[in-house]
């Protein structure tokens, strides 16, 4: 998608969407999206250039956006969660002018508030539940700040619940390593849930490096 990275403005959404394929229904959270197309977690295997059909709902935007499109590719992070992209065939003239306009306004916002946006970071995270040290688990993480992560879980992880963290940014041999309690946890129909966790504890030299991954990427690709 190196045509799309330069011509269009890929904004992060974190929001749900429902696509049809044939007759099945599914679905699966949006990690961020263009005029051109969207990147998407879900918990099924698609076929490389299959056809789906889309209706993503977004705050501040007055309808649904409708679109189709292909998925181009596909990376399987384990047995529940694969990280897809598509790209869109087909999008309402009505959809394509308000998804323009929530790009453009939303790009503004980014700007103002450039210090506390979360970028969206699909990566695998390693944690223990601090009263069950012993066993470690896994999860995938949906976006990073500085001051915290939400994933998704296949166990439904429980608030103030103490857990220790290790992930990694793009391009960093190095695991990050955090200390981080559940502020928010929600159970999905789909068979996992979906946490918020602020750090409780991080060193300054990790803070940095996801400080700079924020402002190198703030949900925007060129």
């Amino acid at each position: 998608m190196a045509r799309e990275r330069r011509g269009f403005a890929r904004l992060y959404v974190g929001v749900e969407a429902v696509y049809k394929q044939a007759d099945k229904e599914n679905t699966v959270l949006i990690q961020d999206i263009s005029v051109s197309g969207i990147r998407f977690i879900s918990n099924e295997v698609l076929d490389q250039n299959i056809e789906v059909a889309f209706s993503l709902s977004i705050p501040d935007v007055p309808k649904p956006i409708l679109a189709k499109g292909k998925v181009i590719w596909q990376k399987k992070f384990s047995e529940s969660f694969c990280d897809t992209g598509l790209e869109f065939t087909h999008i309402e003239a009505d959809s394509r002018e308000m998804l323009c306009d929530y790009i453009k306004n939303a790009l503004g916002r980014v700007d103002e508030h450039r210090e506390y946006v979360r970028s969206n970071l699909s990566t695998m995270v390693t944690y223990r539940i601090l009263n069950n040290p012993d066993e470690e688990k896994r999860c995938i993480s949906v976006d990073v700040s500085p001051t915290g992560m939400k994933v998704f879980s296949k166990e439904l992880l429980k608030n103030e619940e103490s857990l220790e963290l290790f992930f990694n940014l793009p391009d960093e041999k190095e695991a990050i390593h955090a200390m981080g309690k559940v502020i928010w946890a929600k159970e999905r129909e789909e068979n996992f849930s979906e946490c918020g966790i602020e750090f409780t504890q991080i060193d300054s030299a990790s803070i940095d490096k996801i400080n700079l991954y924020v402002k190198q990427t703030l949900g925007i690709e060129w």
